[in-house]
């Protein structure tokens, strides 16, 4: 029983469930009964994937909704269950799916943004390492001899160069061993241990650039699935719940459910944002002015779009200062190598020409 359990909580990808929500949405718009879809969606997907797809069908057909068969065949995201929960009991199956499909491509978009955004500087990082790595177990081993032999007193620089060189040899295997180890061990606690994951995620606030660009990307997808949760029909402290619940960057989930049962008793969600330190200046008043005309959902929407726009001009900023410092630090790592070897050798050359 718990391997079946484990099994239909099986975690889709992103890219998968929204491939999923397209084809459902476009076989319910078409008019197939939802057990018709749910039978063409498994055909051409991994065999697991079918499995989880054949026995929500089953369910389906057994009586229970298309978001009951969700949660128990997968694990997915509650602001997702709920859109398509509302749009069940509305008779409005196909367009809460094509609403939900839009949230999870948004969402994927904007993952894309900040990972291509940081895959430059990445590169660049790793090139700068194993070229200096390169350099330190390849070239001054052969070099070492021959400095050594000389039987002077070599350059301060040279003398570090060749002590660091002389480690990664003797220590470099068992550096690498234990570094791949503590990261193992860090990944494991932080995605076990709450505590962990929220010290973690306090320190990313601290840094100035980085800080804001992760409060700025889940502010935009807090305000981003709300919005669509208003919009389609459900109440702001549901949509509320639903949403603040599923946070996974925990210092922004503590602060929002701070506020859970004020929303109950009638507190403005405007009233919230302004509250919550980080969040920009701008969104409060935008939110308090959907309130006041009875758009709160497309407030919410336009606003996260404004929030992204910052997210990607914080993000060309980050890069453009990243880029020079890497170059900079390769060029310096790489030359102080270069210069540690040709110091020697000059002084001799210069002492042998006097």
């Amino acid at each position: 029983m718990r391997l079946f359990i484990k099994h239909n909580l099986h975690r889709w990808s992103r890219k998968d469930l929204i491939l999923l929500l397209e084809r459902l949405e476009l076989y319910i718009s078409s008019g197939l009964a939802l057990n018709k879809a749910l039978l063409l969606a498994a055909q051409g997907i991994s065999k697991k994937q079918a499995i989880a797809l054949t026995r929500m069908r089953e369910a389906v057909e057994s009586g229970a909704s298309l978001s009951a068969a969700l949660v128990k065949s997968m694990r997915i995201s509650p602001t997702i269950i709920s859109l398509i929960s509302h749009g069940e009991s509305g008779g409005e199956l196909g367009k809460v799916l094509g609403q939900a499909r839009a949230l999870l491509e948004r969402e994927d978009e904007l993952i894309k943004k900040c990972m291509s955004a940081m895959t430059y500087p990445l590169v660049i990082g790793l090139f700068a390492v194993g070229l200096s790595i390169g350099l330190m177990r390849g070239i001054m081993p052969q070099i070492i001899p021959m400095l050594n032999g000389l039987h002077v007193k070599l350059p301060l620089l040279t003398r570090i160069v060749m002590k660091i060189s002389q480690g990664f040899l003797l220590y470099g295997t068992y550096g690498f061993i234990l570094g791949i180890s503590l990261m193992a061990v860090t990944f494991a606690c932080y995605k076990k241990f709450h505590s962990v994951r929220r010290a973690f995620q306090i320190s990313l606030m601290a840094f100035p650039l980085i800080g804001k660009l992760f409060i700025s990307y889940y502010c935009s997808l807090t305000m981003r699935s709300m919005g669509s949760l208003i919009e389609s029909g459900i109440s702001l402290k549901e949509s509320y719940s639903d949403v603040t619940q599923s946070l996974s960057f925990l210092p922004l989930r503590d602060s929002f459910l701070r506020f859970n049962l004020r929303v109950s008793e009638g507190l403005s969600l405007g009233t919230i944002m302004s509250s919550i330190k980080r969040l920009p200046a701008f969104i409060s008043p935008l939110i308090s002015a959907g309130e006041a005309s009875g758009t709160l959902g497309s407030s919410l929407i336009r606003a996260a779009t404004i929030v992204d726009r910052d997210l990607e001009h914080s993000l060309k900023k980050l890069t453009s200062l990243i880029e020079p410092v890497m170059m900079a630090g390769m060029g310096c790592g790489v030359g102080a190598i270069a210069v540690s070897i040709m110091m020697p050798i000059y002084d001799i050359s210069k002492a042998l020409q006097h």
